[in-house]
């Protein structure tokens, strides 16, 4: 099976294109990165047709992408293009949290282990937050500095790594992480995403059921 991942919520194209074998190690035959603030709109699909190019391969059999929280531009641009290439090649497509796959592929197999808290930076003083306790993942907030303060000050969220997007939290450690583009694997970020994907009723991944995961609700109410 042929895997293609793509992602431009956050202020980067990422493109992978894989191949999977039950049994048999995931095998990379494309992978894109590139920062790219505002342009994700017009490079997007040209990317993933170089990235087909060298795959050697006409179309994959399943589409994954990370569809938020994020830019509300980018998520669009990423729902979108999933549903549109869903739809054309008649391929089904699932969608995945923007916050597990960044945890996901900046701690590998560590983010079993450890307890670690990630902010992105949700412009509007606030961040769009998650964090992953030994039972695994909360859901995704979408709050100020003060709630998450408030979380970290009750011994609510005690987190042992620090990862953020943007400018460092006040409430952050110097020490923490900042994500960016080039330091996420999307191998790891691509078998977390499948794992997912096969616990999923068939049904639930054809291109009408790939929604944006926006948090912030619809913009138009806000005009």
């Amino acid at each position: 099976m042929y895997i293609l991942y793509f992602d431009t919520t956050q202020d980067w194209i990422q493109v992978l294109i894989a191949k999977y074998s039950e049994n048999i190690d995931l095998e990379i035959l494309s992978e894109q990165t590139e920062t790219t603030p505002k342009e994700s709109s017009y490079k997007l699909v040209e990317y993933i047709r170089l990235g087909l190019e060298k795959a050697k391969i006409k179309k994959p059999d399943l589409i994954i992408v990370a569809n938020g929280p994020g830019s509300f531009t980018g998520i669009r641009i990423t729902v979108t293009t999933a549903r549109d290439l869903s739809q054309l090649w008649k391929i089904p497509v699932f969608g995945v949290d923007s916050l597990e796959v960044y945890l996901t592929g900046i701690m590998g197999e560590e983010v079993t282990k450890e307890t670690s808290l990630i902010c992105l930076d949700g412009k509007q003083g606030k961040y769009y937050s998650k964090y992953k306790s030994h039972n695994g993942f909360s859901e995704s907030y979408d709050t100020t500095p003060e709630s998450i303060e408030s979380k970290i000050k009750n011994s609510e969220w005690t987190p042992n790594n620090w990862y953020y997007t943007g400018n460092l939290p006040k409430f952050y450690p110097p020490t923490a992480t900042k994500i960016e583009a080039t330091n996420l694997n999307l191998s790891s970020i691509l078998q977390y995403s499948l794992k997912e994907y096969f616990k999923t009723e068939p049904n639930k991944s054809d291109y009408l059921s790939l929604l944006p995961n926006y948090i912030r609700g619809t913009y138009v109410d806000q005009k």
